[in-house]
């Protein structure tokens, strides 16, 4: 496994820090089968009273991703792995149980024994159907923040495309589009 370390000007990056970060996010090598070509990057960002550790790994038909932030930067890189760990072995679960005879995806992954918390089937407590409506970027966005949701789906009258409009983290606005 390979993997980039990257940082902002807030993060002083000692070497111990980076074998930190080189051990625990290594640690995750023994959930693939082949790890030669699997590349986790990692990305510390420092802030005024805290750090932001991000680890992307992304593979042939999924991106593993996960955000921290805590107080030190170990903790975060803690947090931050133990997330991607539990992503990484929750998906494996699903790609083995449901196309387990299928090439692709499932070589990816070695072989372990799946965690007792992660046996649990997923509950959908609820389903809510809504109509299609034909609308602009700008009223979605308008309609979102009167019903105080953090996105709202819609059909873009641009392009005729089912969209999602959303509330990024950093406060602006994303939308997620599928393809024709």
């Amino acid at each position: 496994m390979k993997i980039n370390v990257r940082t902002n000007d807030l993060v002083k990056m000692s070497d111990s820090a980076r074998d930190y970060i080189n051990e625990r996010v290594g640690s995750l090598e023994k959930l693939f089968n082949s790890s030669e070509n699997v590349v986790a990057n990692v990305l510390c960002k420092g802030f005024d009273k805290y750090t932001v550790v991000e680890i992307t790994i992304p593979l042939k038909h999924v991106i593993l991703r996960a955000e921290s932030k805590a107080d030190t930067l170990y903790a975060a890189i803690d947090f931050a792995t133990d997330k991607v760990e539990r992503q990484l072995l929750r998906h494996k679960q699903k790609v083995n149980t449901m196309i387990k005879k299928r090439d692709g995806i499932a070589n990816h992954f070695s072989q372990l024994e799946a965690k007792d918390e992660i046996k649990e089937p997923v509950d959908v407590s609820k389903t809510k159907v809504i109509d299609k409506e034909v609308m602009s970027v700008d009223e979605a966005i308008t309609q979102m923040e009167l019903l105080d949701h953090d996105f709202f789906a819609f059909v873009n009258e641009a392009n005729h495309r089912h969209s999602v409009v959303y509330i990024r983290k950093d406060g602006g606005y994303g939308i997620i589009e599928t393809k024709e």
